[in-house]
């Protein structure tokens, strides 16, 4: 048994080596070159397992403990792994235009980054899955810290001491876990069989630790204000990132979290009430928004309460529409971020009563705004149609009319998405550029757009998966 995962996960770190000895001008196509061949290979998992092939390893770690490493390959595993090489490998192709200084340790801090989310969504123990979740956490404090923008010493320790919050209450969630289940383990899979075994008393403080870490993960209101901070400040690639994987470490925790403890049923109608406010509340925050990056990031905040929704439900519609909506998000909220950098780039600003007229100037990025605008609200032909109609239908059937509350943050955001093009975009005026275009940004956007209606269109090729 060949261990693809293992390799997918360690060629990104492997690549550092050359990225070290390399010279300044090939520094970014070693990156491309790493992000596309991890894409390839992730195709390569998909099409594995539908020949049921066992893309699973596991090795002993420290044994006393019960403690090994180990890879799973099931359909959660690989969706999100998709996603993961898919949004890095988008944001590869444009590390050279949003980067301009420091090529060399940004591209290492990328390959690191790529590596470490790779593996927080395959690992089969909490304990690694916690490790590799921080060593992406602090890769992207090194992103903002040092390739953002003007305030970006601000938001990267605001980031960071959000982050570590998250982190210390998941560390004792996974404790609680390990010593309240006998024998004692750290892996998801035994967790999740046997999750009836922990005691009530313990499964309760527990689910109250994952809510709160998770929520700041994804984030939910209140405990959101550090994203559009770190959003606003971020590079072009870091929010790419940012939104596009590392607020799904927190989505993929909530789905293991209603996996694992029985007892979170109980709670889950007034868990999703809470979800579905805070889709709402950004939704309406956004609008009042005058910055793009800041808009764009509370429209992910209403689509990440969306998926905390579905995850809440607990039936197979729920569980499969919170995978694929933050597959599809990712795809989509990556596209404007990639759109948004670039109007940053071109016009050395993201005020949005200052930016007009794009579309006369540059018609490319202007089309894949709009494209992923619809993405994001659900146009059928797109993978968001599937989302919605999975994640709804999912929430409808668990929650009922509660279920569908978050619909209208769906409309609020479509209203927003569709004035920023107006408003941004067309018209007769339009505002000088500082620079002119490359080409990289319209190959990556094409990318995500092309990913996005192959998995609208074709949904079964995730949805089958065991």
């Amino acid at each position: 048994m060949f261990p693809l995962l293992l390799l997918i996960i360690l060629i990104p770190f492997i690549s550092i080596l050359p990225l070290i000895a390399a010279r300044d001008k090939a520094l970014h196509s070693i990156s491309i070159l790493t992000s596309a061949l991890i894409f390839a290979l992730t195709i390569l998992a998909l099409y594995l397992a539908y020949g049921n092939y066992n893309l699973n390893i596991s090795v002993s770690y420290i044994s006393y403990l019960g403690l090994s490493f180990g890879l799973v390959g099931g359909q959660i595993n690989l969706i999100l792994l998709l996603m993961t090489a898919t949004v890095f490998f988008a944001a590869s192709m444009v590390g050279a235009y949003s980067i301009g200084t420091g090529e060399r340790k940004y591209n290492i801090i990328f390959a690191i980054a790529e590596g470490a989310s790779l593996a927080v969504f395959t690992s089969s123990s909490f304990f690694f899955l916690f490790v590799f979740w921080e060593i992406s956490e602090v890769m992207m404090f090194f992103i903002i810290y040092l390739y953002g923008g003007y305030d970006r010493r601000y938001a990267a320790f605001k980031f960071i001491l959000y982050s570590l919050v998250s982190s210390l209450l998941l560390l004792i969630g996974m404790m609680v876990l390990y010593t309240s289940i006998t024998p004692h383990t750290f892996d998801i899979q035994t967790l999740i069989a046997n999750g009836s075994a922990i005691p009530a008393a313990s499964q309760l403080l527990v689910l109250a630790l994952f809510m709160v870490s998770f929520m700041i993960k994804m984030p939910i209101f209140p405990l959101h204000s550090w994203l559009p901070d770190a959003h606003t400040e971020a590079p072009t690639t870091g929010s790419m990132i940012l939104a596009g994987v590392l607020l799904k470490f927190g989505g993929y925790g909530l789905i293991l979290t209603f996996l694992i403890l029985p007892i979170a049923a109980h709670y889950a109608i007034y868990i999703a009430m809470v979800f579905a406010f805070s889709s709402i509340y950004a939704a309406l925050v956004a609008l009042r928004q005058t910055n793009l990056k800041r808009a764009i990031a509370y429209t992910s905040i209403t689509d990440m309460g969306i998926v905390a929704v579905g995850a809440a439900a607990s039936n197979s519609l729920g569980i499969e529409g919170a995978l694929y909506f933050m597959l599809s998000h990712a795809l989509a909220i990556s596209m404007l971020f990639l759109i948004a950098g670039t109007l940053d780039e071109l016009y050395g600003t993201l005020e949005i009563n200052k930016i007009k007229g794009v579309l006369n100037k540059f018609p490319g990025i202007s089309y894949l705004f709009i494209l992923g605008a619809m993405a994001a609200v659900g146009l059928p032909l797109t993978s968001g149609f599937i989302a919605d109609l999975l994640t709804f239908t999912g929430a409808f059937k668990a929650f009922r009319v509660v279920g569908l509350v978050p619909l209208a943050g769906v409309f609020l955001m479509g209203a927003l998405l569709f004035w920023l093009y107006e408003r941004i975009f067309q018209g007769e005026k339009y505002t000088k550029p500082y620079k002119e275009l490359a080409n990289s940004v319209i190959y990556s956007g094409t990318f995500l757009m092309i990913m996005s209606i192959i998995l609208g269109v074709l949904p079964f090729l995730l949805l089958n998966l065991k």
